[in-house]
Formats: C-alpha cells, structure tokens, sequence
C-alpha cells in the first residue's frame, strides 16, 4: 500500500535491522545508516521521504543532523528518536523542524503509528484511496464487513452476537452523513478504531483521509500547532510552515481517540474550530477554512468529568450527536469463537505454521475469563500461543488465562475501586506479557510513558 522512502538512522545495527525489516513488511522503501555520513551519502542519492534519525549518534548528534536536512533538504519530514531525551530535547528538535519524537525503549508499531502521523503518509493515503465501494454486509464470511472495505480499512470486524452487529448497523447509518460527529465510547481494546474506520471509509468522504490522532500523547505545549499548524518563524525553531491536523484532515476525518484526556486549554479552541470551521495556524492573522468530520472516542464517562468541571459540557454536546457504545468482549461471549478462530488462521499463516485444531474445552475456559484487554488481548494470547506450542492442537495449557481468571473475577467481586482496579490491570498486564512494558502498554491501550507514569 504504502511506497514512501524511509531513511533509519542510528549507530545500533540491531535497531536498523529491526526496524528496517518491519517497515519493508509493510511495504515501505527503506535505507538504513548507523552514521550521520553515510546517512548523507544516502540523501544524496536517493529520494528520501521520512528521515527518522536517533539522537546520540558519532560524528554529530542527532540535532545536529536534523539541523543539516531541514536546510538542505527542507521537504523531509524528521523523526527524533532517544533513549537519553529529557523535554528540553524534545522542544528543541520540534523548533527544528522534527514532526515527532520517540522515546526508547519503543516497538515497530510505535514507529510505525508516527509515520502515519506525518504529512506525507497522510496526502499518499488520501491519493490512494479512491475505489468505489459499495456497501453491503457480507454473508457467508467470517468478518461482519465485505472484503472491499475490510481492504481500505486495514482491520476486520469479527462477531456473531446480536451487540457487535448492532454496533456496525449504527457505524454504517452514521456513515450515511458526511458531516455529523460521532462519539465512540467503549472499554480499551474493544476496537474503538475500527469502528472509527469503518465510518470514514464506508462515508462519502473515503477519498479522502482518515487522520487518527491521540489527544493524550501530544505534549501540551505543543498542542495548538499539532491541532491547527504554524507559520514560519511563528517561534523560536519554527523554521517553515506547517500544516496541523485540521488542514491535514481536510475533506476527510479527524479521529480524536481519548477525547476525555483533552487539556481544558484546548477544548475551547477546538469547539471553536468545529462551530466555525475555521482555524489560525500559530503566528497567522488569516483564518483557513477547514471540512472535517470529527469521530471522537474514550474508554472514560465523559459526562462524570462535566460534572468535576474536567471537560466543557457545550463540547461535549457538539462531539457526541451520535454515540456508539462497544460492549466488553465478556458481555458479548458468544463473540470468542469467531474471534479465537480468527486469529489463530491469521497467526498461523503470518507464521508459516500450519492452522492447529482448537480444543473445545479451552473455548468454554475462555468464555469464563472476564477478558480485561478484551479483543486486543485475545488477540495477544493467540500470538503468544502460537508462538510457544509445539502441538498441532490449542489447548488451555497454551494459554495463561485459566489462572488468572479467578483472581481477576475475586478483584472485580471485592472492590469497585478504580484505584485498585487500574492496579489490578497494570499487574494482570505485566503478568501476560512476562513483564515487558511495551507489550503491555499496548494490552492495556495506552502509551508507553502512561504506563510508566502509573507504576
């Protein structure tokens, strides 16, 4: 799909190697360098479209390095990445022109969601997605949407109960109207995305792109100019102009995934932004006009924080016209089969491992398990399996949900606390993914620093 050229920098071969080869499975063209010379060898001769560079690096640090390519190569979009940065780092490769900042240790999917950040990946998809679909509910097919829009929007929506069908009647009647917002509202890992995908491109605006952005990972200092873009010489470090996510967006759809983590400072600007549209880059007197449809999502009850004064009530109205609630995994079970059967084909075949057969008994000990990180973690407990079985059949000796089920259903029994029960999760999460924090900060749908700021 993709065929954006990629540059990775950075003095560990084994990251380049890495991420290189996860890049180039998603179609990418990639050059590696682990130095800042060869890395301009490489400008020099090739067309490069997104550099991501590291910070500590021989010959020059990686500011340095960016420095370099803003002034001779202004039109590539730059990716910091550190294990060493602290925010004054950060704040001083964003005034130089960096578009996203990464800190290590990180996954190929982090770097791959930045990617799809930037400007670039944004005008090559809204170029590309230009089929015509039309849309039907598939029968016979093991995914509630028809191959066609399963394609455009990266993702499959898996279920047989009566909950998930209704939540995609209500995505493919919302989709109907171009312009009207929608709030999706559902427990982590339930698939809020998806949904909002769905919407986009099943919509008179599919041509056009789909721009997810997560509101609670964007330092807030930053904000304003990641929502609305900047003017050269807006601030210090501001060295072009830039395009913010509404312009970006534009004709397509803003996905605005933890709404309710949205600073109060923000809100006003961006209830503004959506009653007029009409936005002003940082450092503009001249006001652009905007078209986006807004999809919001949040695992939170956003009506409890207009209560506590956390979140404006008028945009709270403005954002939730429609709204679409994903029940956990556990209140729909009858969803667990399809699901299990799902993943194991697709893991099997991304493996090159023959399709196991599936012990009726781990799918009723299955359906007794309360499912915390709901799809996202079924979907993590059949990769691990398949990853350490060595039989041609799963079996719940393969999974590690049998155990965990009773001290999960004690903890949900003995306290509502949400203190306890976030404490709860962080540990089950740990447990799951043999206490690696990237894997688990993604079983529990939040950012990296999230995670570690909450341990």
């Amino acid at each position: 799909m993709n065929s954006l050229a990629i540059l990775i920098l950075d003095d560990e071969k084994k990251i380049t190697d890495r991420l290189s080869s996860f890049l180039r499975k998603k179609k990418f063209s990639v050059f590696t360098a682990n130095s800042p010379g060869t890395a301009f060898n490489i400008l020099q001769d090739n067309k490069i479209d997104i550099l991501i560079s590291d910070i500590m690096l021989p010959e020059m640090n990686g500011i340095e390095v960016l420095q370099k390519v803003k002034v001779e190569y202004p039109e590539i979009e730059v990716i910091m990445i550190s294990g060493h940065g602290d925010m004054d780092t950060v704040i001083e490769a964003t005034r130089n022109g960096a578009v996203d900042y990464i800190r290590k240790p990180f996954g190929p999917l982090d770097i791959q969601l930045a990617i799809e950040r930037t400007g670039k990946y944004v005008t090559l998809q809204s170029h590309l997605h230009n089929v015509e679909n039309k849309l039907q509910i598939a029968e016979n097919q093991k995914s509630l949407i028809n191959r066609q829009l399963e394609n455009l929007i990266e993702k499959d929506l898996i279920g047989e109960s009566r909950a998930i069908k209704n939540v995609l009647k209500m995505a493919l009647k919302s989709a109907e109207d171009k312009d009207v917002s929608v709030l999706i509202t559902g427990e982590n890992g339930t698939g809020k995305e998806i949904i909002a995908r769905i919407i986009h491109y099943a919509s008179p605006r599919k041509r056009n792109a789909f721009f997810p952005v997560n509101s609670a990972a964007i330092p807030e200092h930053l904000l304003e100019s990641e929502f609305f873009g900047h003017k050269k010489g807006a601030f210090t470090g501001a060295t072009e102009n830039k395009k913010g996510c509404f312009e970006l967006a534009s004709g397509g759809t803003l996905f605005l995934d933890e709404i309710a983590d949205m600073p109060l400072s923000l809100q006003s600007k961006l209830l503004r932004a959506l009653e007029e549209k009409r936005i002003k880059p940082v450092g503009s007197d001249k006001e652009i006009e905007v078209d986006v449809r807004i999809i919001s999502a949040t695992n939170k009850h956003i009506d409890k924080l207009v209560e506590d004064d956390k979140f404006r009530i008028d945009l709270y109205h403005r954002i939730n016209t429609l709204i679409i609630e994903i029940p956990p995994l556990r209140k729909r079970k009858e969803d667990i089969k399809p699901l299990l059967n799902h993943f194991v084909t697709q893991f099997a075949r991304r493996k090159n491992k023959p399709i196991p057969q599936i012990d009726p008994n781990l799918i009723k000990e299955l359906k007794n398990y309360t499912f915390p990180g709901n799809v996202r973690e079924l979907r993590n407990m059949v990769e691990r399996a398949l990853i350490l079985t060595n039989s041609d059949q799963l079996s719940i000796g393969d999974f590690n949900c049998s155990l965990n089920y009773s001290k999960t259903k004690q903890a949900a029994i003995h306290t509502l606390n949400l203190h306890d029960l976030e404490i709860t999760a962080i540990k089950e999460a740990l447990s799951q993914t043999n206490f690696n924090q990237i894997q688990a900060a993604a079983l529990l749908g939040i950012s990296n620093d999230s995670l570690f700021r909450r341990i």
